[in-house]
């Protein structure tokens, strides 16, 4: 039996700065949150293009 967990948008972004150095956190939680909270599936997939070019 496998069940759906679903998690609030604080505890998604905190579950994937687990893998960013300390340095890189602020811009890359910034980032997050506007992919998170996009409207749609395509503004959210344009978001991600842009933290690319920022960290790294």
């Amino acid at each position: 039996m496998f069940l759906d967990i679903k998690r609030c948008i604080v505890h998604q972004i905190r579950n994937s700065l687990k893998y960013v150095s300390w340095k890189e956190r602020k811009v890359v939680a910034h980032d997050l949150k506007g992919i998170y909270k996009a409207a749609t599936e395509k503004e959210a997939l344009s978001s991600l293009d842009d933290p690319q070019e920022k960290v790294g």
